[in-house]
């Protein structure tokens, strides 16, 4: 069977658009979403830096919430949210669509189990600004980012409460001992 043979079969299957996500993800890759970074149809994105990346497994989870401090963080508030693996331990670049220009509160979390949800105590996040971080989230204010039309660059380093690695939790478990 030729290539053409194969693509025009392709194309009068169902399996087209699952087709062209595979190809977008081998020729883009995750990597390189950031460098692509574009504005898209609503005119505002944030190319974002994530640093301090303990492990290489799991989620990167950006959720975006509005101007209004009474939904920042609050259940079923976020305006956006955007999940990718983790390529590597160290830094990695996610690109987030925006709603449009306005002011927003920008959080990163590194799910490391992939489950979904906030493992506290395990796994890092992270708030644009990068403001430092306590026991407790910082005030909607702290982390509030202007977006204009265009792409900006944010950095967002992430915490770790129980330390940054396993070797640093293991050893935390012991001296308790």
């Amino acid at each position: 069977m030729s290539h053409r043979s194969f693509f025009e079969g392709l194309l009068k299957t169902s399996a087209y658009p699952l087709f062209l996500v595979f190809i977008a993800i081998g020729v883009a890759g995750p990597s390189r979403a950031a460098e692509t970074c574009n504005a898209g149809a609503t005119g505002s994105a944030l190319r974002v830096e994530v640093s301090n990346i303990t492990s290489g497994e799991g989620n990167l989870r950006a959720q975006i919430y509005g101007s209004d401090p009474e939904d920042f963080l609050s259940k079923g508030k976020k305006l956006v949210r955007y999940d990718v693996p983790v390529i590597a331990a160290g830094e990695q670049s996610l690109c987030v669509q925006m709603p449009g220009a306005g002011k927003y509160a920008l959080v990163v979390m590194h799910d490391r189990n992939a489950n979904g949800k906030a493992d506290f105590f395990s796994e890092g996040f992270g708030f644009s600004n990068n403001p430092k971080l306590r026991l407790s989230p910082p005030d909607a204010e702290d982390v509030m980012i202007d977006v204009t039309k265009g792409v900006l660059t944010v950095p967002v380093r992430l915490f770790y409460l129980l330390g940054s690695s396993d070797d640093e939790t293991s050893k935390r478990r012991k001296l308790r001992r």
